[in-house]
């Protein structure tokens, strides 16, 4: 049974689903444009990158099947708080963090990049899991230590965000997806020093 709305992304929709044995999420994937992205296959692309994903070993939710009339997705659920609402609670600290960077050296070894805002990582059974199957190749303009890394220090802009929607706190241009960084780079500095955060 379809239980809610859970997200919408840049590709699809996510809702829960609940059955008799646990909850899964059920990802529609939309032909909605996105004014700072170029998709191609959507569907194929996310298949593609579960298997690069899960072959280079970062923590991904298990995918269970795939509707390739519909574009449906299903892959389990990951029970915990997402990294957005952690850092709207203002609760986001090393071990988080830490998990986080070493995802990043991951991918980056393996010349990728994660979409890494916040609201596609769940933070559960004190495991990071990166619950997107998105993958680009590697760019430093959307690496963690110059694009992700803001959103995730930007308390009250993602506060805003997940209240209203309203994405003026966390970007300086939303239709190109670039962060507010200039009052968050001393703290971005920090975390690359602190956390080795090379790329």
């Amino acid at each position: 049974m379809v239980k809610k709305l859970i997200g919408k992304g840049k590709s699809a929709y996510s809702y829960l689903i609940i059955n008799d044995f646990d909850r899964l999420v059920l990802k529609a994937i939309h032909d909605e444009p996105c004014p700072y992205y170029e998709f191609q296959d959507k569907l194929n692309a996310e298949l593609a990158a579960y298997k690069q994903l899960v072959q280079i070993g970062i923590n991904v939710p298990e995918l269970i099947g795939v509707d390739e009339e519909k574009k449906w997705i299903i892959k389990d659920f990951i029970h915990g708080n997402t990294a957005a609402q952690l850092v709207s609670m203002n609760r986001m600290g090393d071990d988080q963090l830490k998990q986080l960077s070493e995802m990043a050296k991951t991918a980056s070894k393996a010349g990728l990049n994660l979409d890494y805002f916040p609201t596609n990582f769940v933070w559960g059974c004190k495991k990071m899991y990166y619950i997107d199957y998105e993958i680009n190749p590697y760019h430093e303009n959307w690496n963690i230590r110059n694009w992700g890394l803001y959103y995730w220090v930007n308390v009250e802009g993602m506060r805003k965000y997940l209240e209203t929607g309203d994405a003026s706190g966390i970007n300086a241009d939303q239709n190109k997806g670039i962060p507010v960084k200039e009052p968050f780079e001393a703290e971005v500095n920090q975390l690359i020093q602190k956390f080795s955060i090379d790329s």
